[in-house]
């Protein structure tokens, strides 16, 4: 009995940091408004990484598609404003989910929605669209279709 609970044991120290290592979408958002820059982040897929390439190849050094800063709908990051937001996490599948980011006491008027998929093992943002009075989805900003 006692080699088959330390073989357990020994095996959920061994899986800790397996599963620690795999942040929920939640935790991927929250870094995502930790980063200064959200042009280039690991918690984009490598399809969204992509559109942020070519937006950027194309602007030239120049300002791209994408003239703002998404993550508030357009109002500048500063570095208390993560804990004036709330993040809702809504699963779809075991590879899916989206997560609501919109400020404390808000009325949903400028919520930004994140879809994140699994990518290699791990929760990545796949695309965000803001719902609310000012509407615009991130990926077809990047490729130019919208504003």
């Amino acid at each position: 009995m006692k080699k088959i609970l330390l073989t357990f044991g020994a095996l959920g120290l061994a899986l800790a940091p397996a599963l620690a290592a795999d942040p929920g979408p939640e935790a991927v958002v929250k870094k995502l408004y930790a980063e200064p820059h959200p042009k280039h982040s690991a918690v984009y897929t490598k399809r969204l990484q992509s559109l942020f390439d070519a937006d950027a190849k194309q602007a030239n050094g120049a300002t791209g598609n994408l003239d703002f800063d998404y993550r508030l709908n357009g109002e500048p990051l500063k570095p208390d404003t993560v804990k004036n937001l709330t993040f809702r996490e809504a699963t779809e599948g075991k590879d899916q989910a989206k997560v609501t980011v919109e400020r404390k006491g808000g009325n949903g008027a400028n919520a930004v929605v994140y879809d994140l998929v699994r990518e290699d093992g791990n929760w990545k943002v796949s695309d965000a669209h803001a719902i609310g009075d000012r509407k615009w989805q991130l990926s077809a900003i990047l490729k130019g279709e919208a504003h």
